[in-house]
């Protein structure tokens, strides 16, 4: 919980036509997205929050305070989804 994700420095993170997308050096094309297809706002949310300076736990903590969710779950899901783009290479944690 004490890391601190970043941008992968190869990766392009930004947010066009209100949607936050990532390209990364293998020409993929990164949105976050629910599993029906749908804009997953929890997903984006973390993307926001992430500007190399926060804590995962820094960002937990943010996320408390905007969706009606247990800790635990939420300490879960958030260190598997940043997980899951540092595997892409769409972050990098320090």
């Amino acid at each position: 919980m004490e890391a601190v994700p970043k941008p992968h420095p190869d990766a392009a993170v930004q947010k066009v036509a209100g949607r936050w997308m990532a390209a990364t050096v293998d020409d993929a094309l990164h949105t976050f997205e629910e599993k029906d297809g749908s804009v997953s706002e929890v997903g984006e949310r973390i993307v926001a929050l992430v500007d190399g300076a926060r804590t995962v736990g820094q960002i937990v903590d943010v996320l408390m305070g905007e969706f009606d969710v247990e800790r635990a779950v939420c300490e879960a899901d958030t260190r598997d989804f940043i997980g899951l783009l540092v595997a892409k290479h769409v972050l990098v944690l320090e």
